[in-house]
């Protein structure tokens, strides 16, 4: 019965686990320069801050340490942003992804036959994603049909940051309403969100 609640705990970080924004934009020590055949390369150290938020309604936020979906019933919506700030005089070319993806249960005690099934919340679980900067978006996406080499979803493919400005990158989480009893007592951690150069 699909109005059930479901004890579904997408991204639950079973035991403390938290998810943290790492902002890894190759924090490359500052180097003469280096020559590779005929082309001259300078490495730069790149400096950005990033803060990840979380929203009930999608336009109320607050600052977050991690994500979390817990107890929700099909329907229900989750809504992050992560805040970047440019601190350099160039752009930057910016990517955000999840990784980590670790299948579980939600609670020990209960009815833990879903996942012995392989039933998995990344196929009921929707991504949207969209950014300020340009018009790419992610609509009703499920987790598994963005899942790249069973290590990553791309949430943001490559956005273009201005010098010394900012951006925001925005997704949410949807229980589908086609999830229904056989996806109760599930859950899915989500270990890490990078964000990061990728040119």
């Amino acid at each position: 019965m699909t109005q059930k609640r479901l004890t579904l705990s997408l991204v639950a970080l079973m035991g403390s686990v938290l998810l943290f924004v790492i902002a890894s934009f190759a924090w490359f020590a500052i180097s003469d320069v280096l020559n590779i055949n005929d082309n001259t390369i300078e490495l730069i150290n790149i400096d950005v801050d990033a803060d990840l938020y979380v929203s009930d309604n999608g336009s109320d936020y607050v600052l977050a340490s991690s994500i979390e979906f817990l107890n929700n019933v099909p329907g229900d919506i989750k809504y992050y942003k992560i805040v970047l700030t440019n601190n350099n005089d160039f752009a930057i070319h910016t990517q955000v992804s999840l990784h980590g993806f670790t299948d579980s249960y939600a609670d020990a005690g209960g009815d833990t036959s879903n996942y012995a099934l392989g039933q998995t919340l990344m196929d009921v679980v929707l991504l949207n994603a969209s950014n300020n900067i340009d018009s790419v978006t992610i609509t009703d996406q499920t987790l598994t049909s963005l899942y790249y080499g069973s290590a990553l979803v791309i949430t943001h493919e490559d956005v273009l940051v201005p010098a010394l400005g900012g951006a925001e990158f925005y997704f949410s989480f949807t229980i589908s309403e086609d999830a229904g009893n056989d996806y109760q007592n599930l859950g899915l951690d989500i270990a890490h969100i990078f964000v990061q150069s990728v040119e």
